[in-house]
């Protein structure tokens, strides 16, 4: 059984290790496509492992796929209306190169947050209720932080 003292540790450990990995996503969506996807997704991968690890708990990587693709299903919608309503200033003359730099960073980083403590939640739910959480209460769960940050 985890004390809270434990788990408040555990808390904030997470969320040192989110704060960097959204920093990381962050930095990762400045390099030229398509290596922006891919060192984004992979920073997302590695985000669910470390956090995982904070509350002593191990995934097989189908399970961690399986999350986040619950996760990003959830988000997509949200992030898809953020990301087109920025996109539109691309066909801007002058302003592409400030929507790469100053608008869409920040929208990647608040998804990584919330993919991070989508995880979080996740595993907290796991080692305190010993539960899963289903597909839809995972879903939810991410939908309401990344609207919180949007």
């Amino acid at each position: 059984m985890v004390t809270d003292k434990q788990l408040s540790q555990m808390d904030e450990q997470a969320d040192k290790i989110i704060a960097g990995w959204s920093f990381g996503a962050l930095a990762a969506n400045l390099l030229p496509p398509p290596f922006d996807m891919i060192a984004v997704s992979a920073v997302f991968a590695k985000l669910g492992r470390a956090i995982g690890k904070v509350y002593g708990i191990s995934l097989s990587w189908n399970v961690l796929v399986d999350l986040s693709k619950s996760i990003m299903k959830a988000i997509s919608a949200v992030a898809a209306a953020a990301y087109v309503g920025t996109s539109l200033f691309k066909y801007v003359p002058g302003v592409n190169l400030w929507v790469a730099l100053l608008i869409q960073p920040p929208i990647v980083g608040a998804i990584a947050y919330t993919v991070g403590n989508a995880f979080k939640k996740y595993y907290r739910i796991k080692i305190t209720e010993g539960r899963d959480l289903s597909k839809d209460e995972i879903q939810n769960l991410a939908q309401g932080y990344l609207r919180s940050k949007l």
